[in-house]
């Protein structure tokens, strides 16, 4: 699919510019599903955390590191085992919470349909669980075949593309999924949240995006100083309260495009003052104008 390839092409610029200890593999499934084993040697120059979001899921299957993931205000330290589901649009990241560390995981970008050419709709079923991240720890022998399934899946995958090591490739994750599914029954609460003004800001912002102006006119509504809610926004966030108003206008806006809005109105829905600046925020965040993000919809 035309988005997670475009996905990935961002990912191996993203690699280039930071020359860290990336070993990352990527491995297209079917038009709608992408598998990525990651391991990686991080520090804190060279870890990108970074607040974003994408318009498909993401479900990484965590293994090792000193990290956390921020979905939203959630906040989760996984153990080895771990399954973090994040949805369509939710803003997130991952951190370290300490100087060096080796991060490891199984990641899967997909689409909702990507189960229906796998030939089995009903392995998407877990998807339609309560909202929110799922997380579930290691339960009987679930995280064990869950790990053990991967770790076939990305041998398999280094070895030839012939008929018969697809269908291997087919079956591994056939059954993989099928533990997600079973997974879904072992949800475990939230680690914690972000700080309650760290809250308060985001909620008024993902209230006002279309009619904020500027970072002062949030710290005027809640009587603090430009500079403490830039400082706190960055400390917990790892970005700017412009950027993060920013990516909250232009998700909506993808929702609109999809649902068939013109582009100029849906411009001065989101907030934006002219198409210009709409098509440079889009381009920054996407790395695409609205204009060709539409014609990939329609593709």
């Amino acid at each position: 699919m035309k988005l997670l390839t475009h996905y990935v092409q961002q990912q191996k610029q993203q690699q280039k510019r930071r020359h860290d200890l990336v070993n990352w593999r990527e491995n297209h499934l079917n038009d709608a599903l992408l598998y990525s084993y990651r391991n990686t040697l991080y520090d804190k120059e060279t870890y990108p955390a970074r607040l974003h979001y994408h318009d498909y899921y993401e479900l990484v299957l965590f293994l090792e590191g000193d990290v956390e993931y921020v979905c939203e205000s959630e906040i989760y330290r996984p153990t080895r085992g771990d399954l973090i589901l994040i949805p369509p649009r939710a803003l997130h990241m991952s951190r370290m919470v300490c100087d060096r560390t080796r991060y490891e995981r199984h990641v899967f970008y997909f689409y909702p349909e990507a189960f229906a050419l796998l030939g089995c709709p009903a392995l998407g079923d877990f998807l339609h669980g309560p909202e929110g991240i799922l997380r579930a720890p290691q339960y009987a022998a679930g995280g064990k075949e869950l790990i053990g399934l991967a770790q076939r899946l990305e041998v398999t995958l280094t070895k030839s593309n012939s008929p018969l090591e697809q269908a291997m490739v087919l079956g591994i994750l056939l059954q993989l999924f099928y533990h997600v599914n079973l997974a879904q029954h072992q949800k475990r609460a939230t680690d914690h949240r972000l700080p309650s003004t760290v809250l308060e800001i985001q909620q008024y912002v993902d209230e006002n995006f279309a009619n904020l102006e500027s970072v002062t006119q949030i710290a005027e509504h809640f009587f603090y100083s430009r500079e403490y809610v830039s400082r706190l926004f960055q400390k917990h966030c790892h970005t700017t309260v412009a950027d993060y108003i920013r990516q909250r206008r232009i998700a909506r806006s993808q929702e609109l495009i999809a649902l068939g809005y013109p582009l100029c109105d849906v411009c001065y829905r989101v907030g934006f003052g002219n198409m210009s600046s709409f098509i440079r925020a889009f381009h920054a965040v996407l790395h695409t104008t609205p204009s060709q993000y539409r014609k990939m919809l329609h593709s």
